[in-house]
């Protein structure tokens, strides 16, 4: 329950304007929100991590705050999970493909370009071109 309430904070950044959501990711996030999203994601808090170029050992050690930085990447893995959920038509559907080598993706897996934004960002392409109803 603690988890779905935790990411229920996503949710709402999720909603918010870009301009609004920089101030409030700058400002950190709760610790608590990277486990839940791990779990939310059905990833071990390690893969999801490491797919995110973060310390799963210091994200652990967080007790209030993430930091600006782990907040935006773990935001970063949210935005492109709802879009996926929105996209394939549930957050199951979502969940195998982000994790599913994808060959529009250079048969990468979605979630092992979200180190970066450009990464993040090529993902979203690819289910923009799902959603148009063609497959890169």
């Amino acid at each position: 329950m603690f988890g779905i309430m935790t990411t229920a904070v996503l949710d709402r950044l999720y909603r918010i304007p870009g301009s609004q959501l920089v101030g409030r990711l700058n400002a950190g996030l709760p610790a608590a929100i990277f486990p839940a999203l791990a779990a939310r994601l059905h990833l071990p808090a390690k893969v999801l991590a490491s797919a995110l170029g973060l310390s799963e050992r210091t994200l652990r050690a967080r007790k209030r705050k993430l930091t600006a930085d782990e907040a935006e990447r773990s935001f970063r893995a949210f935005r492109v999970f709802k879009r996926a959920a929105a996209v394939l038509g549930d957050e199951d559907e979502a969940r195998a493909w982000i994790s599913t080598p994808q060959r529009a993706l250079g048969e990468r897996k979605p979630l092992d370009l979200l180190v970066r934004d450009v990464g993040a960002e090529e993902v979203l392409n690819v289910l923009a071109a799902i959603d148009d109803g063609g497959y890169l």
